[in-house]
């Protein structure tokens, strides 16, 4: 079943939030709850141009026409210039969320040094590019909310994920907690969302036999639904969350309790 955060449609009126990886899965389900609150949209994809046209279509239901922002987020230069037509175009970025991510499991062993650097790239230094730009902005203004999406496997170790992955992840939560602090006086909260095993591609490259696996372990007895973190993130982005920072949200139904 999928849920419902709260009612109150204005809560992200004249808020300009940025959100990576937005043309499937997790990142266009935010992209959809964060229009449905009256979010000002910048969507970031890097090729997939059929997918991000979907998620374009889904929001036009919300009346939302988001400024889609094509660029590898892996690469400093190409976010520093996402950075730059976003700023002129709105004046602000009022909220970020780093969602885009890649997963190749495999054994460590049959990792080779190049998939190593660029599962590090793409879902740890991507943060790094999208904060190091972002954050002069909202320390200007003096208020800001970063998002980060990390895995349960960066504090369980690995369910098949990869060692690469379960790393990159890991150090999305100690760079969360780093700049929680260093931009707490600035009024910038930084938090991150560890999900586990949501119902999206990210997971269809186990076997049936192996997802049911996987599930068995989870107490909850079942995957998540991509509604579970957008709404965290929604929540987390809010006035609401505005006490919390250094934050990692576990939406793992129960698979890793710390």
């Amino acid at each position: 079943m999928q849920i419902n955060f709260l009612n109150d449609t204005k809560m992200f009126q004249e808020k300009v939030v940025l959100i990576t990886g937005a043309s499937r899965g997790i990142g266009r389900d935010l992209a959809v709850i964060f229009a449905k609150f009256g979010a000002t949209l910048v969507l970031n994809y890097r090729s997939q141009d059929q997918e991000m046209q979907k998620t374009v279509e889904l929001l036009s239901e919300y009346h939302s026409d988001p400024f889609i922002c094509k660029c590898d987020v892996s690469e400093y230069a190409e976010v520093k210039k996402m950075v730059e037509k976003v700023l002129s175009k709105y004046g602000s970025i009022d909220v970020l969320i780093n969602n885009a991510g890649i997963s190749l499991p495999k054994f460590f062993m049959e990792i080779d040094e190049n998939e190593w650097d660029l599962m590090i790239k793409t879902n740890l230094k991507s943060l790094y590019n999208c904060c190091h730009n972002v954050l002069p902005i909202m320390m200007e203004r003096r208020t800001g909310k970063i998002i980060n999406l990390s895995s349960v496997v960066a504090k369980s170790g690995s369910i098949g994920a990869g060692a690469h992955y379960s790393a990159a992840k890991a150090g999305v939560i100690g760079l969360t907690k780093a700049l929680a602090d260093q931009f707490a006086e600035y009024d910038i909260n930084v938090n991150a969302i560890a999900p586990a095993m949501i119902d999206t591609e990210m997971i269809r490259w186990r076997s049936p036999e192996l997802l049911k696996e996987h599930i068995e372990r989870t107490p909850l007895k079942r995957v998540g639904y991509t509604s579970e973190v957008t709404g965290a993130a929604l929540f987390l982005a809010s006035e609401y969350a505005n006490f919390i920072t250094g934050y990692t949200m576990d939406i793992n139904g129960g698979m890793y309790m710390d």
